[in-house]
């Protein structure tokens, strides 16, 4: 039977767990294994506790040599890839720029939940890479979703015995700032996009609430303006240095493989895009790509390079007088005008392709609120207007 025992090292602070395994069966020597934690002495001894039961049932995965940085690396090549083109882009950036950096040569089995809370607190501090300041709470926050994700499948392929993250308590967010236009303004931008290439692209945008990655990947054959028009979104693109432009079927989840139905002035700017770009197929027919059935390619028929779009859109928004606006707060606007309009929100989730409803009512909590004081103020109404009807006919009865 295996037995345990724990030692102090530093109060408080750092145990090592050592447990008598008994004798080598080969070699009739006494085996041991020793495990040092950081961390209060009730992990340590959750740890000793596991390692016996794990002993006595054969489930016991011995560490090896495996540095977090080796593991994280196979991790992005086996998993993460994946993940839609900027999920995967965004998850190497954060693994090669930061925690790499940072815990990248701690073995992957001594893995500690206190290096990962220390790293919490410096990249806060000074995880910037101008050295000009720390990270903001939410940027923090995906480095602790992306590190969590990564060593449960750790956990889930025998690597480790316990997720080290789960044991952590990264900073909260604030819920980010959306910047919803009001239909004046939505008017407003649009009509300072006129004559603007991208100027039909922003119009899609706005009145079907899909994802830039969506709008970018999205062809003519996903496409009927029938008489039942709609949008089938079915794929992503995103640009990957070192790849270039990676299209994968959309990855999110199923709800964000739909079909959107499509507006007056959806269907008008889609005629209009497809006739721009029958002109500039005749135009710049040597340079053309004549395999592309974009609906929103560049001028020659390639994919369309998703930094300089939304540079431009962030110029006009600054000329229309709406420099907090982003290109993805057209999304926004779509959703706010839905509710607004008293579309029930199971439908909004539908056409923005949200996982579950609740994402859906937290991400317009703004509106939500406006729309239930709205809902009240018209109850009040409705209960003095019975109420002075039921006192007329009362009135009526006495005088009879």
């Amino acid at each position: 039977m295996p037995s345990g025992r724990i030692v102090e090292i530093v109060k408080g602070k750092k145990y090592q767990v050592i447990i008598e395994a008994g004798r080598n069966p080969k070699t009739g020597r006494r085996s041991s294994i020793k495990r040092t934690i950081y961390g209060r002495k009730t992990e340590a001894e959750k740890l000793c506790s596991d390692i016996i039961y794990e002993l006595e049932h054969g489930t016991y995965i011995k560490p090896d040599k495996t540095t977090l940085a080796e593991y994280l690396r196979r991790w992005l090549k086996t998993y993460a890839i994946n993940k839609a083109p900027s999920t995967y882009a965004g998850y190497k950036r954060i693994v090669e720029s930061h925690i790499i950096p940072q815990l990248g040569r701690i073995e992957l089995s001594k893995l500690q939940p206190m290096h990962i809370q220390e790293y919490y607190t410096n990249r806060l501090r000074e995880g910037r890479r101008d050295k000009k300041g720390g990270l903001s709470a939410a940027t923090v926050q995906r480095h602790h979703a992306l590190l969590r994700e990564a060593l449960q499948h750790a956990v889930k392929w025998n690597l480790l015995y316990r997720n080290p993250a789960d044991f952590t308590e990264p900073p909260t967010p604030e819920q980010p700032e959306i910047f919803p236009l009001e239909p004046e303004q939505l008017d407003a931008l649009l009509e300072k996009a006129k004559g603007l290439r991208d100027e039909y692209l922003y119009i899609v945008a706005a009145y079907t609430g899909m994802r830039e990655g969506e709008l970018l990947s999205l062809t003519w054959n996903n496409v009927d303006l029938g008489k039942e028009p709609v949008c089938r979104v079915r794929q992503t693109v995103g640009y990957i240095n070192g790849q270039g432009f990676v299209f994968r079927p959309t990855a999110k989840h199923k709800k964000a493989r739909r079909e959107i139905p499509l507006m007056e002035i959806t269907v008008t700017a889609l005629k209009q895009q497809k006739k721009m770009l029958a002109e500039e197929k005749l135009r710049n027919a040597k340079k053309y790509n004549k395999k592309s059935n974009l609906v929103f390619p560049d001028e020659y028929g390639n994919p369309l390079d998703p930094s300089a779009m939304t540079r431009r859109f962030k110029a006009l928004a600054r000329e229309a007088g709406f420099p907090q606006v982003r290109f993805h707060d057209l999304r926004h606007t779509h959703a706010t005008m839905l509710l607004k309009a008293g579309i029930h929100p199971k439908i909004v989730q539908e056409r923005l392709g949200h996982q579950t409803i609740g994402i859906t009512m937290d991400t317009y909590t703004h509106v939500i609120k406006g729309l239930q004081k709205e809902a009240v103020e018209k109850m009040d109404e409705w209960l003095k207007n019975k109420k002075g009807h039921q006192m007329g006919t009362k009135e009526q009865n006495d005088r009879s």
